[in-house]
């Protein structure tokens, strides 16, 4: 038996849909950039130079001075995923290459992910042991956003560890985590940093022997707040190793 055909007033709304799917699939992906006056320029936004964000448009590519910028709405590229992808996997010398040509296109954007790719270099630097590299790009990451002061203080407290220097670390992480025991659902910018500082705080305790108190900051670094992959998988690597080393450690 031959299957009825459609009505012709199905077959058109069905035709229509399609169609709009394929037309509107390109406008939900287009970037945004929020001006203070209220008008919306919309597009994909390619880097930014001489103090202006560079937007290509339907007119072409046009540039936006960040001093008239309230609000940038735009997706990480894939480029930053894959190099927080390195950085996780330990391949922190690609993390490295990747950051810094996302920070040589894209430092200065105020966004999120724009502002954690300019963190992420000197986590990077630092994980190959270069340390002085690590400390330049923390410095330029203050300069470029002043206003980032948790994650300007996570960078700071992650090269005091580095050296040893413990009561520095633990006094640049306090403000960092002053809100962990009151914050159930941190926000998008919130979260990777509670994870963050956590695991730092974790690497202070267990430097001066308080392996509880170390292994509760792991547990909630790897559990509690695991909105950062790196922090979240050197924690729970950490408190593995702290469990098998301390039989009688018990997780809070």
């Amino acid at each position: 038996m031959k299957a009825s055909p459609l009505p012709s007033t199905l077959h058109a709304l069905l035709l229509c849909a399609s169609l709009l799917s394929v037309v509107c699939a390109p406008a939900l992906a287009q970037d945004a950039v929020v001006l203070k006056s209220g008008q919306t320029r919309e597009g994909k936004i390619v880097g930014v130079s001489g103090g202006n964000v560079r937007i290509e448009t339907s007119a072409g590519t046009v540039g936006t001075p960040l001093s008239q910028v309230r609000e940038i709405r735009m997706t990480p590229p894939e480029a930053f995923e894959a190099a927080a992808a390195m950085l996780a996997s330990g391949d922190a010398g690609g993390a490295v290459s990747a950051l810094t040509r996302l920070n040589e296109t894209f430092s200065g954007l105020p966004a999120p992910w724009a502002e954690r790719a300019a963190a992420m270099l000197g986590d990077a630097k630092l994980a190959t042991g270069d340390t002085e590299g690590a400390k330049a790009a923390y410095e330029q990451f203050r300069q470029t956003y002043p206003q980032a002061t948790t994650l300007a203080n996570l960078g700071m407290a992650r090269l005091a560890v580095d050296a040893g220097q413990y009561d520095e670390a633990e006094k640049l992480l306090q403000p960092v985590l002053q809100a962990s025991d009151k914050t159930a659902f941190p926000d998008s910018a919130e979260g990777p940093a509670l994870s963050q500082g956590h695991y730092l705080l974790g690497r202070v305790k267990e430097a001066a022997g308080d392996h509880q108190a170390a292994l509760a900051n792991y547990l909630k670094a790897s559990t509690v707040f695991p909105f950062d992959s790196n922090a979240a998988a050197s924690a729970q690597k950490q408190a593995d190793a702290l469990r098998a080393e301390h039989a009688g450690l018990i997780a809070p």
